[in-house]
């Protein structure tokens, strides 16, 4: 398989698993990041560009998973591109529009997944860009 695929079905399976926040389930996505993981995020309701190691992300997904427990979410992932850096590093992009709690919410995420010794394709840095949520 080309590392394009072997990408992509990573970033699509995470799709998946964002939305399976409204069953309170997290730990599969969780098990995605890098241990040396770095992320951030721009809060459009505060203005500012927040910091995740991956201890931190993965507590915000546990988060996640319990505020959108039985609720009804959606993301949609277009755009996406992967540009292989090495065969065991790939730089990912996508537009993301996720509805939720009856607003829509735009976003451009920006990844960067590398091949680990144990063969497992992890996310090592994310930047995600999102817009004001807008009522539905």
């Amino acid at each position: 398989m080309r590392i394009e695929e072997e990408v992509a079905a990573k970033v699509y399976r995470m799709r998946e698993l964002h939305e399976d926040f409204s069953r309170g389930c997290y730990q599969e996505m969780n098990d995605n990041y890098s241990n040396h993981f770095t992320g951030k995020l721009y809060m459009p309701a505060i203005g500012e560009v927040r910091t995740f190691t991956g201890e931190e992300i993965k507590e915000g997904n546990k988060e996640a998973a319990s505020y959108y427990k039985g609720k009804k979410i959606t993301f949609i992932y277009s755009g996406l591109q992967i540009v292989p850096q090495s065969d065991k590093q790939a730089a990912v992009s996508y537009h993301i529009t996720h509805k939720s709690d009856g607003k829509l919410v735009n976003a451009l995420s920006l990844e960067v997944w590398e091949k680990e010794k144990d063969g497992e394709w992890r996310m090592i840095r994310w930047y995600e860009e999102k817009g004001i949520g807008r009522p539905i």
